[in-house]
C-alpha cells in the first residue's frame, strides 16, 4: 500500500513531458504584381516544392499544402530555398529562419483575351458586337488554372508555367445556343479572331518562352449558328434475291444522314426495324478516321450518336446486320435523324422508311411439270411415232 501511495505521489508532483515547439511557417505566393509583398488578392502556390535543411546539416525536400503553406517540423535554425526556372521568384530564393516566418513570391505567365459574339460574321471583333460575360477558359487538363471573362468579355489566366500551354473554352451550346466561329488554326493564312477551334473549343499546343511574360490576343468567339437541320438518305437492304425475302436471310441494312448548317455538329440517328428481323451488328461510319462514337442495340432499334461534332459537309453512314427470324407481314424499316446539339427536338429531324415483308420458306415444289415439259414430251412422242411408221412401210415395200 505504501507503495502504491508512493507511485502516485510521484506521477502527481512530477512535471509533464516537454513536447517540441512548433516551427515556423513557409509560404510560397503568386505575387501577381512583382511587388515582392504577398498582397490580399495574391493565392498561394499549392503542391509548392521547397528544400531544407536544418542546424545539424540534413536536407529534405517539402511541398506546400493547398493554401500554399508548410510548418516546419520543429522550432530551430532552418535554411528554406524555393526557386524554379519556369516562373519568375520574386523575392530571395534561400532563407535563413530562426523560427522567423519565410515567404516565397512566385511570378507565372498570363495569357489574356476577350470573348465575343461574332454577330456579323467576319470572324473578327467588331466594335458594336456584344462581349460575353462569365464565360469559362481553362488550361487543359489543369483544373486549377481557370478563369472566366469579365462583364466587358475580357480575361487573364494568371500563374502559368513557361512552357507548352493548351488553353480550352466553355462549350456554350448548351449555355445560350451559340457556336466557336469558323476557324483553321493550321492555316496562318485564314484570317480569324479566334484561337480556338470551332470543333473542340480548343487552342493548339503554344510555347510561353519567357517566365513570367504577358500573352495577348487569345480571343474566344462565338456566333448564332443558321440553316441547322437533319437528311437523311435512302435506305438500301443488300442481299435481297428477286423472288423475295425469307425466314433465315441474312441482310445488310444502310442509311445516310448528314446535319446542315453553319456550325459543326454532333451525329445521332436510329434505325428501328419491324419484328420478325434480329440486329446482330451495329456500328456507324462518319467518313474519317477515329470518330468517336457510341452504338446502342435497344431491342428492335439502333442508335448510333458521336462523341464529337463534325463538319457539315461529310455524311454519315450507319450500318446494322440483321437476321429474318420470322415471318412477318409487310411494314417499314425507318431511318431517324435525332436532335443533336443545334437540331431542335421538334419535329424538324428528317425520316427514311423501306418496307419489306418475310415469307416463312421457299416456294413448294408442284406435282405438275411446267407446261414446257409438256409441250417437249409430246413433241418427241410424237416424232417418234412419225419414225415408226415409216420404218414399217419401208418393210413392207
Amino acid at each position: 500500500m505504501r507503495a502504491l501511495l508512493l507511485a502516485v505521489l510521484i506521477v502527481c508532483t512530477c512535471p509533464p513531458f516537454a513536447h517540441a515547439e512548433e516551427g515556423a511557417l513557409v509560404t510560397v505566393f503568386w505575387d501577381r504584381n512583382t511587388n515582392g509583398v504577398r498582397d490580399e488578392d495574391e493565392p498561394g502556390y499549392r503542391d509548392a516544392e521547397v528544400a531544407l535543411r536544418d542546424e545539424s546539416g540534413r536536407e529534405t525536400v517539402a511541398r506546400t499544402g493547398t493554401d500554399g503553406t508548410y510548418r516546419l517540423p520543429r522550432a530551430g535554425r532552418w535554411t528554406v530555398s524555393h526557386e524554379e526556372t519556369k516562373f519568375v521568384t520574386t523575392t530571395p530564393t534561400t532563407v535563413e529562419s530562426d523560427g522567423g516566418a519565410v515567404e516565397f513570391g512566385v511570378r507565372g505567365a498570363e495569357v489574356c483575351g476577350t470573348v465575343w459574339l461574332d454577330s456579323d460574321f467576319d470572324l473578327q471583333i467588331g466594335e458594336p458586337e456584344t462581349r460575353i460575360a462569365g464565360h469559362r477558359i481553362s488550361v487543359v487538363d489543369d483544373p486549377d488554372h481557370s478563369t472566366t471573362s469579365a462583364a466587358d468579355g475580357t480575361y487573364c489566366l494568371h500563374d502559368l508555367p513557361a512552357g507548352p500551354n493548351r488553353l480550352q473554352s466553355e462549350d456554350r451550346a448548351r449555355v445560350d445556343g451559340t457556336a466557336w466561329i469558323f476557324t483553321k488554326l493550321t492555316d496562318e493564312s485564314f484570317e480569324s479572331g479566334s484561337k480556338f477551334d470551332m470543333l473542340t473549343g480548343k487552342t493548339l499546343i503554344f510555347d510561353i518562352k519567357v517566365p513570367g511574360s504577358v500573352v495577348t490576343g487569345y480571343d474566344s468567339g462565338f456566333h448564332e449558328p443558321r440553316g441547322m437541320g437533319a437528311s437523311a438518305g435512302l435506305i438500301t437492304v443488300d442481299k435481297i434475291d428477286y423472288d423475295g425475302v425469307r425466314v433465315g436471310d441474312k441482310l445488310i441494312v444502310r442509311c445516310g444522314y448528314t446535319v446542315g448548317g453553319n456550325a459543326p455538329d454532333i451525329r445521332a440517328a436510329t434505325l428501328t426495324f419491324p419484328d420478325g428481323l434480329k440486329v446482330v451488328r451495329a456500328f456507324g461510319d462518319h467518313g474519317l478516321d477515329d470518330v468517336a462514337q457510341e452504338v446502342v442495340v435497344d431491342g428492335q432499334k439502333v442508335t448510333v450518336r458521336t462523341k464529337e461534332r463534325m463538319f457539315t459537309t461529310e455524311q454519315s453512314v450507319m450500318t446494322a446486320h440483321v437476321e429474318v427470324q420470322h415471318a412477318f407481314a409487310a411494314q417499314n424499316i425507318t431511318c431517324e435523324v435525332l436532335a443533336s446539339l443545334y437540331v431542335p427536338a421538334d419535329g424538324s429531324s428528317a425520316t427514311s422508311v423501306f418496307e419489306i415483308g418475310a415469307a416463312d420458306s421457299e416456294p413448294a415444289a408442284s406435282g405438275t411439270a411446267p407446261v414446257w415439259k409438256v409441250v417437249g414430251a409430246v413433241a418427241l412422242a410424237g416424232v417418234a411415232a412419225l419414225v415408226v411408221v415409216l420404218w414399217r412401210r419401208r418393210r413392207r415395200a
